[in-house]
């Protein structure tokens, strides 16, 4: 069905055809017929526009358009002139909006954000990382187009994000638990991104639909690091197998992911290289943040652990330090069970296996190392996390070179071995 291109006709009669004097002389842009219907034919912004006004071609609309085309000439020398507002439904609708504002500017109760998303994962997808790509389809896929894929962003407002917050509290976990307060942080990054980028692309003028809206902050893991006698009595509960990989973490505080993706041929003489880590039985090299790509001292005690390790699995021919027992890498959720098995067995008071980690940072402050060289071994930025989650084990700063957490843990074994003699 023909529309009107540069104006409402709803309003306007249309007589019978008559062809005769258009009454363009002497005026800039023409009025001119074709089939019996009325075009324009003016330059705008070094570009010849030709568009369909959808009236048949009598007197009385050629003198109408004639009055609308001489107000379009108007505003285009006056700066006012939008191309899109006189012109809805013109093909040239997105050059225009270019060139006029270096941003194409749509309606936003034309664009659905499932649609928007497609095209802008497709235009996005080669900058991203395996494990943000990953990520991102997950939450998308999950979260955002079952309650959004039909939704125009004109309709994206406070009361919406709201809306969608309250929906997320009330979805529950595989295991039947809420959805925790990180991970409703989390749903909302890609969300609040998607959107920017709609708003910015397409120079949406409305207003920031994630005004006032406050999520909770996550809530803090307390960290609950074992003293040595509890570390101790675990060790026995864990099978001989996986004992290395546990002895290893809790001397290098390594994050889970990193210790599994460790290879041999980042081990070396006196350190080893922390450059790769494994999520989801994936390898990804981007690591946490830049400072997670460090060296780590190899004391004599991480030695022996990794020449036990190295014997132990002697028959399996593996790029990786620690495997499962048919030689294939480990999965962090395998790991994660096996954790928790030991745990209840132990009696000990239930703690994630990442303590591990903190377990390392407590006992170096403890024993005196600096915190920069914690920070620097754990893979942090500085020491603001260090200071923030483990200040209450600071008690000087008196060495840098890790030997205090090397002399405190084989004292410590020392005096175990003894008690059970």
């Amino acid at each position: 069905m023909n529309r009107a291109q540069v104006f409402d006709i709803s309003d306007f009669k249309t007589k019978n055809p008559y062809q005769r004097r258009d009454g363009n002389q002497g005026k800039r842009g023409t009025v001119y017929a074709r089939c019996g219907k009325l075009l324009v034919d003016f330059r705008y912004m070094n570009q010849r526009v030709r568009e369909p006004v959808g009236l048949p071609d009598t007197p009385e609309n050629r003198r109408i358009i004639r009055r609308k085309l001489d107000l379009v000439m108007a505003e285009i020398d006056s700066g006012e002139f939008e191309f899109a507002k006189r012109f809805p439904y013109s093909r040239k609708k997105e050059l225009f909006s270019i060139l006029e504002t270096g941003t194409f500017q749509k309606d936003p109760a034309e664009v659905v954000f499932g649609g928007y998303y497609e095209k802008w994962f497709s235009e996005m997808r080669a900058g991203m990382s395996e494990s943000k790509i990953r990520d991102y389809q997950s939450t998308v896929q999950h979260h955002l187009l079952p309650y959004f894929a039909e939704i125009p962003f004109s309709a994206f407002t406070p009361v919406l994000m709201k809306k969608f917050h309250a929906h997320l509290k009330g979805k529950k976990t595989p295991g039947g638990k809420p959805l925790s307060n990180k991970r409703i942080q989390n749903i909302f990054i890609p969300l609040r991104m998607i959107t920017a980028d709609a708003f910015i692309e397409y120079g949406f003028n409305q207003p920031n639909p994630f005004a006032g809206l406050k999520l909770p902050n996550s809530r803090k893991f307390r960290v609950m690091p074992f003293n040595y006698e509890e570390w101790s009595t675990l060790l026995t509960f864990i099978p001989e197998w996986y004992r290395p990989y546990f002895e290893f973490a809790i001397n290098t505080g390594l994050r889970p992911s990193e210790q599994v993706a460790l290879k041999w041929s980042a081990v070396e003489e006196d350190v080893f290289s922390v450059e790769l880590s494994r999520v989801r039985n994936r390898e990804k090299e981007d690591l946490k943040t830049e400072s997670s790509y460090r060296q780590i001292a190899i004391t004599s005690t991480i030695r022996d652990i990794l020449n036990r390790q190295k014997a132990m699995k002697a028959a399996f021919d593996s790029d990786y330090v620690f495997v499962n027992k048919d030689g294939r890498p480990i999965l962090q959720d395998k790991l994660r069970e096996l954790w928790l098995r030991v745990m209840k067995k132990s009696g000990l008071p239930m703690r994630r296996m990442y303590e591990t980690r903190h377990t390392f940072a407590s006992w170096a402050l403890a024993a005196g190392e600096a915190p920069e060289w914690v920070a620097r071994t754990l893979g942090h930025v500085d020491t603001s996390m260090v200071f923030r989650t483990y200040g209450r084990y600071i008690p000087n700063l008196t060495r840098q070179d890790g030997s205090a957490f090397e002399r405190l843990y084989r004292d410590r074994q020392v005096a175990h071995e003894g008690r059970k003699v």
